[in-house]
């Protein structure tokens, strides 16, 4: 609209002018080498203004003509990339469509058709690994490695084939040189620490986990509980190596960071036992049953008994340990364990029977089967809870939630597929009872009262269940039978 209307005042100017010569005619007389020439003011006018017409003309024709070479060579140029382009275009095509020749078709046609290194080096890296040539394509990611422009792109290629080929050494020394080059990057970050972390580089990945939650890459809530794993693995080393001191302190930390974490708790109330602490180690113990009941808090209690108490001082020792929830289902268990020690068997079998009557499990039974026996040799009455106990509902046990293996202890990395953090106690969502087994388990019998802490549960078999997710990145809400522990 407002090219339109500048163009009428345009043709308005010149129609103005032109009028107003009109009303004012005149001549224009010019004076040559002798000569007079003569004309009116008009002619004057268009003349000059052919002239200046005819002056354009010769000179885009005279600068085009110059020009010309060059347009002619940006013109084949600019041909040239659209076509690279498009091949780079397709080639990219080919690799989501997974058409290994067609991409190696197009990444040969974008290279010779564009000088731009980084994109069809890229395509070509990734045409071969479709392709799966690995070695031509670690040849162009390290080809990238000369470029600063490519040097990132060619780590982050090299790092994924190194992790590929289980080659967990040189995919971390890649992984720290793109750390170096971008520490912000989120991916480099996670990657740095899960392979610090399955190399067991405890106190460098401790390090990259703190960055990793500082830039976001890992959750806040997540990342303190994979602190606090970190922590225990740590406490773990330092009281090998001798430092009590050191291990107090990492292991009283991971306690802060994730209360329902048993090992964390186990560890400092030994720790803390050692250091002459055996008061503090037995309250700490109590707050943690009081939250989360777990049969190895009772086994870490049980150590904290006076020296040389009797069965029936264990029996009380014990009282004080579930005083906070004595009507749970864990907290019968471990008081009718104590009390069958004791000889105490109608309280035990009172015990275990309100246990069966709140959550029924193999090892009420088996326990109830145990009873039988050593009251008495009631052999009967222990094969009938022996059938119940092959019927009832498994026991807790701790669950890989990655690949669903149990593991007889709990671990940071689960010792089937290398997984960290993922080993929860509860009851597994799959019963193997009927499958092979995979080796036999030590029974929970009156014996194991004082069973080590690797086996709570003994009775329990090998068992199977789907990965089950976790919540806001930690081992997330637990079954409604089972204690909280990871």
């Amino acid at each position: 609209m407002t090219r339109a209307i500048w163009f009428i005042v345009k043709v308005a100017i010149l129609i103005v002018v032109a009028l107003w010569l009109i009303d004012r005619p005149g001549t224009v007389e010019i004076e040559w080498r002798g000569r007079i020439i003569e004309m009116s003011i008009g002619v004057l006018l268009v003349g000059i203004l052919v002239l200046m017409v005819v002056a354009a003309a010769v000179f885009w024709l005279y600068r085009n003509t110059v020009r010309a070479p060059k347009l002619l060579a940006h013109a084949r140029r600019t041909g040239r990339r659209a076509k690279g382009y498009r091949a780079l275009t397709n080639g990219l095509v080919a690799v989501a469509a997974g058409d290994p020749g067609a991409a190696q078709r197009f990444a040969k046609r974008a290279g010779s058709l564009l000088d731009e290194p980084p994109l069809t080096m890229l395509l070509s890296a990734q045409a071969a690994q479709l392709d799966g040539d690995d070695q031509a394509a670690a040849r162009y990611f390290r080809a990238m490695l000369e470029r600063d422009e490519t040097r990132f792109l060619g780590l982050r290629g090299l790092i994924t084939q190194a992790l590929r080929d289980g080659d967990s050494e040189e995919a971390l020394r890649l992984a720290h040189q793109a750390k170096d080059l971008r520490g912000d990057t989120k991916w480099v970050l996670k990657t740095c620490f899960e392979l610090e972390v399955q190399r067991g580089d405890w106190v460098a990945a401790q390090a990259s986990l703190n960055q990793a939650v500082k830039e976001r890459a890992i959750d806040a809530q997540q990342g303190k509980h994979y602190r606090a794993v970190v922590l225990v693995e740590r406490s773990r080393k330092a009281a090998l190596a001798g430092k009590p001191r050191q291990a107090l302190s990492y292991a009283s930390e991971a306690v802060s960071l994730a209360p329902d974490l048993i090992h964390a708790v186990v560890a400092e109330a030994a720790l803390l036992s050692e250091a002459g602490k055996g008061k503090v180690a037995q309250r700490h113990l109590e707050r943690a049953w009081a939250k989360h009941p777990h049969p190895l808090l009772a086994d870490a209690h049980d150590r904290l008994a006076p020296p040389g108490a009797d069965a029936l001082a264990k029996v009380k020792h014990r009282e004080r340990l579930i005083a906070a929830t004595s009507d749970t289902p864990e907290s019968l268990i471990a008081l009718a364990r104590a009390e069958i020690a004791a000889e105490l068997w109608g309280s035990a079998r009172s015990h275990l029977m309100a246990a069966a009557d709140k959550r029924p499990s193999r090892r009420v039974y088996r326990l109830l089967a145990d009873l039988e026996l050593a009251d008495g040799d009631n052999t009967s009455a222990s094969r009938d809870w022996l059938a119940k106990a092959e019927f009832a509902s498994p026991d807790a046990a701790w669950v890989c939630d990655a690949c669903g293996s149990i593991s007889m202890d709990w671990q940071a990395l689960c010792g089937t597929c290398g997984a960290f953090d993922t080993i929860d106690w509860r009851v597994p969502a799959v019963d193997i009872h009927a499958l092979p087994a995979s080796g036999p388990l030590e029974r929970l019998s009156v014996e194991t009262d004082t069973a080590p802490p690797s086996a709570p549960d003994g009775d329990a078999s090998p068992q199977v269940t789907a990965p089950r997710p976790k919540a806001n990145g930690t081992n997330g809400p637990k079954p409604a039978e089972t204690s909280s522990a990871n």
